[in-house]
């Protein structure tokens, strides 16, 4: 089984990832979800060579949302890097 390594790259952090802490969302959280979910093989393959993984979490304030994670995967040799490229989070 190879190692998986997640990057969120600083412009993504800052545009994305600390606007939404506030909901619940931090980097732990996020790369703890993506480690395991890539593990189960679930997640989408994109024409445009990214991987999509919808995650579903619940605002403090009790609403439900979807986030959509972008995520292009690197490997090398018994390594996978998964970098995070874009995000969404919308309501459900």
């Amino acid at each position: 089984m190879p190692v998986i390594m997640v990057r969120i790259p600083k412009k993504v952090e800052k545009q994305w990832v600390l606007r939404h802490e506030k909901d619940g969302l931090d980097e732990y959280g996020i790369s703890v979800f993506l480690k395991l979910q890539y593990g189960l093989q679930n997640f989408e393959r994109m024409p445009d060579q990214l991987l999509l993984f919808s995650m579903r979490f619940q605002k403090r304030g009790g609403q439900p949302m979807k986030a959509d994670l972008w995520v292009r995967e690197r490997k090398v040799d018994n390594l996978v890097e998964l970098i995070l490229i874009r995000a969404h989070a919308e309501p459900l």
